[in-house]
């Protein structure tokens, strides 16, 4: 069984399918396509457990060690991660590996603990869409442009006002310069962006800041952007090099779990 239902137009599916094919990687190649066609899949209530959620990635891809971890948890909560502050800046538009030379080729999550009273929606926008839909006149601006992704600009929407130790601590992790236009390998066009984009590489500061916030709010309207209302046990998967993804909003003090796994990227920005 491989059932498909558009969630709308332009970007999310929901698939149904059975747990055995999907860690036997029956449908993979299926899977690969639509993941590219469609930025966002929903396999609602698959209940992976860790081990299953690891055996199915590998069918599709290369597991990425993201701290050294094949599975990570998501969570404020600093005594379930580590990296609970650095979490809160899923609640801003991105995608994973923006500092990396190769992105990570897809991200998914199992939903374990939710946030309650339908707060901490995953939202999925498709980049390659926005791009497609771009006025002329602003394909031919950003055509040659690059932006610089740092994670001073993705944590400066977290904290505003950092300590001195910390501003040196985000400056010392790696900033990269990316085109704002991804030329895949397939031949289509999507847009880089994200709360790591700091400034347009050679262009006025101020300037450069305001088509950033210009092509990122273009890129997240309505028909672009698929959100995930989540049940306990579903499984999202989406194509992290041609979308941005974010959490909605939910309480700090929340107890919402997710666990996290990514793939290795397969494809560096050009």
């Amino acid at each position: 069984m491989f059932e498909i239902e558009h969630a709308s137009p332009r970007v999310g599916t929901i698939v149904r399918t059975t747990k055995a094919d999907m860690l036997k990687g029956t449908y993979a190649d299926e899977i690969n396509r639509l993941l590219t066609e469609r930025s966002a899949l929903v396999f609602p209530e698959m209940n992976f457990t860790n081990e299953e959620q690891l055996e199915f990635a590998s069918t599709i891809g290369k597991v990425f060690l993201v701290a050294g971890e094949e599975i990570q948890k998501i969570s404020l909560d600093p005594k379930v991660s580590k990296v609970a502050d650095y979490t809160r800046g899923a609640f801003f538009w991105h995608i994973d590996g923006a500092n990396d030379d190769v992105p990570a080729k897809a991200t998914m999550l199992t939903a374990k603990v939710l946030a309650g009273d339908g707060q901490g929606d995953t939202m999925v926008a498709n980049t390659y869409a926005a791009y497609q839909d771009l006025p002329d006149e602003d394909k031919e601006l950003i055509a040659g442009l690059r932006a610089r992704h740092t994670l001073e600009s993705s944590q400066r929407m977290i904290n505003p006002d950092p300590t001195y130790a910390e501003l040196q601590r985000w400056q010392a992790y790696p900033s990269k310069s990316h085109p704002l236009v991804w030329h895949h390998r397939s031949g289509e066009k999507s847009m880089v962006l994200g709360a790591t984009a700091y400034y347009i590489e050679g262009m006025d500061f101020e300037e450069g800041k305001a088509l950033l916030c210009r092509l990122q709010e273009f890129a997240t309207q309505p028909q672009y952007v698929y959100r995930h209302k989540w049940t306990v046990g579903d499984f999202l998967l989406w194509d992290n090099t041609g979308t941005m993804h974010k959490a909605a909003a939910y309480p700090l003090d929340s107890n919402r779990l997710m666990l996290r796994t990514t793939l290795h990227g397969e494809e560096s920005i050009s």
